[in-house]
């Protein structure tokens, strides 16, 4: 499992690299192109870049970013004896559920069926092999990814909870000789 685990985040941070590199490519095509005083300039290289990034924004809040990265207000989640803290993490994680599986079908619906995202195309932007223009709702469509993987992230968490309790804090990683003295963790 933890074999499949490591691959599984490789190859995550791998698509997440190239995407990476390929906008920083594409910004300096549109920049040689720009100011190459042979060539014309290309207008379609801050679509893709836009496009890109919103893509690896959201896989990468998706598959890389584990939830102790995030900015959490805590206090008194950890000011709470772990029965309760247990409590807590259950409500949070089904909250979270209920609100994805609640606006799923909404968001369904608004970016994939929806005459108009598929109407709307963005305009310098072409599907290499076949010359069509990319409808516009393939701008939004990792924000649907991104809620899969919340939703199967929160079930996880229960299953996790349950077997195992709530989740560290980050003062139970500290010891007494982390902080010996009273003086500040660094």
């Amino acid at each position: 499992m933890k074999s499949l685990q490591k691959w599984f985040t490789r190859g995550t941070e791998f698509i997440a690299a190239m995407t990476l590199a390929a906008i920083f490519i594409t910004f300096l095509l549109g920049i040689f192109f720009r100011y190459a005083p042979f060539l014309e300039p290309i207008g379609w290289s801050v679509v893709l870049i836009s496009l890109l990034w919103v893509w690896l924004i959201f896989f990468g809040c998706s598959f890389l970013v584990r939830e102790t990265d995030h900015v959490a207000f805590d206090v008194l989640y950890i000011a709470a004896p772990t029965r309760i803290r247990k409590i807590l993490a259950l409500i949070s994680a089904v909250l979270m559920i209920a609100a994805m599986v609640w606006s799923f079908p909404a968001v369904w619906e608004a970016i994939f069926s929806n005459r108009l995202m598929e109407l709307k195309k963005i305009q310098t932007l072409r599907v290499p092999l076949t010359g069509d223009r990319i409808a516009i709702k393939w701008l939004f469509a990792p924000f649907v990814l991104l809620m899969v993987v919340v939703t199967l992230r929160y079930l996880w968490r229960i299953g996790t909870v349950f077997r195992y309790g709530p989740p560290d804090t980050e003062i139970d990683g500290l010891s007494d000789d982390d902080n010996i003295g009273g003086g500040a963790v660094l």
